[in-house]
C-alpha cells in the first residue's frame, strides 16, 4: 500500500458553547461509536461557512449563526481512515437558535446523536481524533 500524502481531506467543525457546556456529537464511523464535534467534510465547489452550514442542516436541522474562527490545523495530521489524506480541520464558535433534540439514543449510520457535557469535566481522552483532543484542550485554557 502507498502511503504517500497525495490529497487533502479539509472538514470544518462548529463549537456550540452554552451556559458552560459544549454540544458534542457522537458518531457511528467505520462500526465505532465516535465522539466529536458536529461537522464534516467540505464537498467540491463549497465554500467553508457553506460547508459547515450544509453538515449542520444534515444533522441536526438547522443552520450555525454567529460563526467566527476558531482554529484551523497548523500541524501535519494524516486522515486515520486514509493513509493518502492529510486532513485540514477548520474549527468555527457559533450558536444555535433551537435546542438540538435527538431523535434517536444510540447513533446510527449518518445520524448522530447529540450529548451537551460540561466544559469543566470533559476529558480529551474522550476523543479519538487528535485534532479534537487539541481543541479540548484549548477551550479549557
Amino acid at each position: 500500500m502507498n502511503n504517500q500524502i497525495n490529497s487533502f481531506n479539509i472538514r470544518v467543525y462548529g463549537l456550540i458553547l452554552e451556559s458552560g457546556s459544549i454540544l458534542l456529537s457522537k458518531e457511528l464511523i467505520m462500526g465505532e461509536e465516535v465522539f466529536k464535534f458536529p461537522g464534516g467534510g467540505l464537498e467540491y465547489g463549497e465554500g467553508l461557512i457553506d460547508g459547515l452550514n450544509r453538515e449542520f442542516v444534515e444533522e441536526m436541522g438547522q443552520r450555525i449563526y454567529n460563526v467566527k474562527h476558531y482554529y484551523t490545523t497548523d500541524f501535519f495530521q494524516r486522515s486515520s481512515f486514509k493513509l493518502t489524506d492529510q486532513l485540514l480541520s477548520i474549527y468555527y464558535t457559533g450558536k444555535l437558535k433551537h435546542r438540538v433534540v435527538n431523535k434517536i439514543n444510540k447513533p446510527k449510520k449518518d445520524q448522530p446523536v447529540f450529548i451537551w457535557e460540561k466544559l469543566e469535566t470533559l476529558n480529551e481522552v474522550k476523543f479519538k481524533f487528535p485534532i479534537d483532543q487539541l481543541i479540548i484542550k484549548k477551550l479549557k485554557n
